[in-house]
Order: C-alpha cells, then sequence, then structure tokens
C-alpha cells in the first residue's frame, strides 16, 4: 500500500472513529482464526467479509404460552447439532420478531418458557420452521413475511437446548407495536456505544437491537408519522432537538435505528419493507413523513426506488434530507483497500455501481422531496472541496439529488450541527406541518380531548382500560352522535354500542362495560391523551 493510500485510510477512520475502527481490525482477526480452529455458523455473522440475511415475520395463531417469554431461535446444524446461531428475544404473540442469519439451512424454533425457570429447553418448544437462506434464492438478503404459525403445535422435545430468557429493557410494552419498540430517546438502545457497535461490529448491534423499528410513544392511528433516519455511527438520538418541537397533538415520530456498517442496499431494502410496503405498517390513507440526516438520506432514497405504486403500499408525502451523502464520499474511494472494509463505506464509493444506481427510478408522484445541505466548514484546516466538515457540497448536491427536490434549503452550520440549528429546525418543522391526517378536524378535537381517568374493575381488559383512559371523550361522542362515523370500522362502533350487532372489538366491548358502569359521565374527571405524554 503506498503511502497516501495509507493516509487516505487513516483520515478516514479518525472521522468515524478511528479507535473503534482499529478494534474492528483486532476483532475481525480474532474471528477469522476461530473460524479456522472450531467453526461455528455463530461466527460467521460477525465476520465483515460474510453475507449476513435480515430475517422477519409474525408468529401466528397463537397458544396459551407464557406470553411474557416467547422466543424465536435459529439453530444449525452445519458444524454440530443444533447451533444456536440467533435467539430474537423480542418476540410476542400476534407480533414481529428478528433475526440476523449467515448463508445456510436453520430450523426456527418457537419457545416459550412454560415453567417459568429463566431458561427455554428442548420441551418448551412449541412450534418449528425449517429456512435455507443463499444469495441466489435471495439476492437482497431480506426475507420478510417468514411467519411461524402455532396452529397445531408439531414441535416437540427434539435435541437438547438451553438458552436462557432476556428481561426486556423497555419500560414500556406497547398495545400495537412488537414488544421492546416504545423508548425514551434517553434510551441506553441510543447510547453512542451502541452506534458505533452498529457501525464497526452490526451483528452485535443486532443481537441487542433486532427489530430497527422504534417509537417513542403507544401508536395513535391518528396521528401522522413521522420517520427519522439517523446518518453514519448516528443514532435516534440525532433528533432529540427537532422531536422536541415536534407537534405531538398531530405527529407521532418514529425511527429506523439500524447497524449503519451494514451494506446500504440491504439496509435500502428494510426500511422499504418495514416502512414503506404497507406489509408489516399498513398505514391505508395515512399519509408519511421521512427525515433523513447524512448517510439514512442515502439509504432512504435507495428505498424509495422499491416503490411501486400499487395499492397498499403507504404514500410517502414529504423527503426530508440532511445533509446527505448523495453523490458518494470520496474519502470512501481509499477505504475499498482497507485492511477490513466496512460493507457501507463501500456503497459509499462514488465510483460504486450502488452510487450510479442510486436515482434509478424516479420519486413517487405524491412525494415532494426537501433537500437540505449544511456548509459550515469549522475546521482550521480545510482537505480540499467545500464542504460541512464531513460532507462535500458537491455531494450533498449531487446533479441526481438537484434535479429531483421540489426545494432546496441551505445552512451554514456543519454536519452534525445543522440538526440543532434553530432556522433549519423550524424549516424541517415547516416541512412536516404540511402534511394532514385524512381525519376531520372535529374528530380530532374530540381525540385530544383524550380519556377518563377513572377506576375500572378487573373485567376490564388491559387494551379496554386502555382505550377508555387514552380515547373516551372521541369513544362518547361517536357514541352519543355528536360525530358521524367515517370509516366502516366506526359504523360497526356506534351500532354495537347500541345494541344492534354484537361487539367484536376491544373499543366496542370497551364502551359498553363502562357505560354501564359509569352512567353519568358528565361528573367525570377528565385527562389529557396519554398518546401526548412525552
Amino acid at each position: 500500500m503506498r503511502p497516501v493510500e495509507s493516509l487516505a485510510i487513516l483520515a478516514l477512520a479518525a472521522c468515524l472513529n478511528g479507535c473503534s475502527y482499529l478494534g474492528t481490525m483486532v476483532s475481525q482477526a480474532g474471528y477469522s482464526m476461530q473460524q479456522s480452529a472450531a467453526p461455528e455458523q455463530r461466527l460467521y455473522k460477525h465476520m465483515l467479509d460474510r453475507e449476513t440475511f435480515f430475517v422477519f415475520g409474525r408468529i401466528t395463531n397463537t397458544a396459551d404460552l407464557n406470553p411474557a417469554a416467547v422466543a424465536v431461535i435459529a439453530v444449525s446444524d452445519r458444524f454440530r447439532d443444533s447451533e444456536v446461531v440467533d435467539v430474537s428475544h423480542t418476540a410476542r404473540m400476534d407480533s414481529y420478531y428478528g433475526l440476523n442469519l449467515p448463508a445456510g439451512d436453520f430450523q426456527l424454533l418457537v419457545a416459550s418458557d412454560l415453567d417459568r425457570d429463566g431458561y427455554y429447553d428442548e420441551s418448551e418448544v412449541i412450534a418449528a420452521r425449517g429456512l435455507s437462506l443463499t444469495p441466489e434464492g435471495i439476492p437482497d438478503r431480506v426475507l420478510g413475511g417468514f411467519d411461524i404459525d402455532l396452529k397445531g403445535r408439531e414441535a416437540g422435545p427434539g435435541d437438547p437446548l438451553r438458552v436462557q430468557v432476556a428481561v426486556s429493557t423497555s419500560p414500556v410494552e406497547s398495545f400495537f407495536y412488537p414488544k421492546g419498540t416504545i423508548r425514551s430517546l434517553e434510551d441506553p438502545i441510543f447510547d453512542p456505544q451502541m452506534a458505533s457497535l452498529g457501525m464497526y461490529e452490526p451483528a452485535v448491534f443486532m443481537e441487542a437491537a433486532p427489530m430497527m423499528f422504534y417509537a417513542l410513544e403507544e401508536d395513535a392511528g391518528y396521528k401522522v408519522p413521522v420517520v427519522f433516519v439517523h446518518g453514519i455511527n448516528g443514532s435516534a438520538r440525532d433528533f432529540a432537538d427537532i422531536v422536541a418541537r415536534l407537534d405531538r397533538r398531530r405527529f407521532k415520530p418514529w425511527f429506523f435505528h439500524y447497524p449503519s456498517g451494514t451494506d446500504l442496499r440491504q439496509l435500502g431494502t428494510l426500511f422499504y419493507k418495514i416502512f414503506l410496503s404497507g406489509q408489516v405498517v399498513p398505514l391505508g390513507d395515512m399519509p408519511i413523513v421521512v427525515v433523513a440526516h447524512s448517510m439514512g438520506g442515502v439509504i432512504v432514497r435507495d428505498a424509495l426506488n422499491l416503490v411501486k405504486g400499487t395499492k397498499g403500499e403507504n404514500s410517502v408525502q414529504r423527503i426530508v434530507t440532511v445533509a446527505s451523502p448523495l453523490g458518494g464520499h470520496p474519502g470512501a474511494r481509499s477505504a475499498a483497500s482497507a485492511p477490513v472494509v466496512i460493507p457501507s463505506w463501500r456503497n459509499l464509493n462514488p465510483d460504486s455501481e450502488f452510487i450510479a444506481e442510486l436515482h434509478r427510478k424516479p420519486l413517487p408522484m405524491d412525494a415532494k422531496y426537501h433537500l437540505l445541505f449544511a456548509y459550515g466548514d469549522d475546521r482550521t484546516v480545510k482537505m480540499g472541496a467545500n464542504s460541512d466538515g464531513v460532507v462535500p457540497l458537491s455531494s450533498q448536491l449531487s446533479a441526481g439529488a438537484q434535479k429531483e427536490a421540489s426545494a432546496q434549503h441551505g445552512f451554514n452550520d456543519t454536519h452534525t450541527g445543522i440538526l440543532r440549528n434553530e432556522e433549519a429546525i423550524r424549516t424541517i418543522l415547516a416541512i412536516v406541518d404540511e402534511v394532514r391526517a385524512p381525519v376531520p378536524e372535529p374528530h380530532l378535537q374530540a381525540l385530544a380531548k383524550g380519556g377518563f381517568d377513572v377506576p375500572l374493575g378487573s373485567d376490564y381488559t388491559p387494551l379496554e382500560a386502555y382505550l377508555i383512559r387514552t380515547i373516551g371523550h372521541f369513544m362518547e361522542a361517536m357514541a352519543s352522535g355528536s360525530l358521524a362515523p367515517t370509516h366502516p370500522v366506526q359504523e360497526h362502533f356506534v351500532r354495537a354500542v347500541r345494541g344492534e350487532v354484537a361487539p367484536d372489538i376491544a373499543a366496542e366491548t370497551a364502551w359498553i362495560k363502562f357505560i354501564r358502569d359509569y352512567p353519568d359521565r358528565q361528573a367525570l374527571a377528565t385527562q389529557g391523551p396519554g398518546h401526548d405524554k412525552n
């Protein structure tokens, strides 16, 4: 390697956290030595020069299990019988699991800690499904919709198994989102150490944070989702100043929290399948807004190439990229010859096929794209081109991006400083505020009143109690006729609470119980909507 190449690699490594990069070189060498001496499938997913696959799906047809302790366990017989390669501890009945696996054949086992001893063993495996992962069969290396059906519960005791039950670190469990996905921005999952793991040890990151979808509050179907996508070596916490100013009465923040060292095309496919396809997060007529910083904007732009414009896909109405290297990063050219190549670096090479194809399809017709760029380079020694200290202006303002942009907004701030820049924040919030939920204003006003903060008996399910306490005034208005139903579900609610049809959803059974217990509701104390609590 020539001295100038070594200098360029070291400069890039320093920019992206050089100490971690040197640690990655050591750990990758260790993995290679271990594989030579005693190969394991588990190690393959930690080796950056090996392809891995993201697998996710639902657990369906739930049975009488221990709901607090359910896991999906991937085992392989390639090197030894029933080697545990990955475990999705975030599994929940009728919700999603997520796994990160190398190529090969696996059995996915659904286990529940039925004896509550803190371990899953072979007698507690209640369902299984075979899985084969090959680059030829799954070229984008993302397999979604791989559901595991518990109907029949055919799986029984097999090879010995002992996997410790993991305790959820999420302080709030959702009625609607996958287990462990409601977090605060102060949660350790968004710490700088986790961001660094995502950059240099993606497999370790995935073991701690396998879902990549996170929210700050319980779902509220009447709010417009704003999806925030961080950049390289970043996290959801990078958007704290913007989220703090977001109108949470009308918008709900979601986050794509991903390992930033991973191949960008694979991440783009994941983003599409989770947020845009309508298969994982079906939004119906509800629009979606995407705000992406740095490399996150590149991931989102690639994901938008997968939008087909077919019925069922979610409608992206506003796209905001902030200081994004849409033309690649010149430092990534030299990084391709580094001792250990981080996959996302390879994609960011301006000469790469990935960058050349980034704008291969036009943006969705309904989407308005706002390009925010930064030019406040605060380095004492300039490194050639005009930049924000990290990304050259020529990349932020690539020809393809400028051609697509409905508007461009420049700010005299640095690459990360732009996320705290008052003018930039106001600009982003104004763009978001242009998007409206397809909900009549009187309905929104009733929903904003919240629910009834009163004692509820043990015959209320947790979901029923939650609905009374968060949207009780909306249900009152709907049942009384002061609000007209605008959806078949609302029409059925009105008929059910009037006794015209049998109740079949939690909102209906909850309200029937509530008017029985509290016939005089005018005197009840009220509480603001629980959704709006940060």
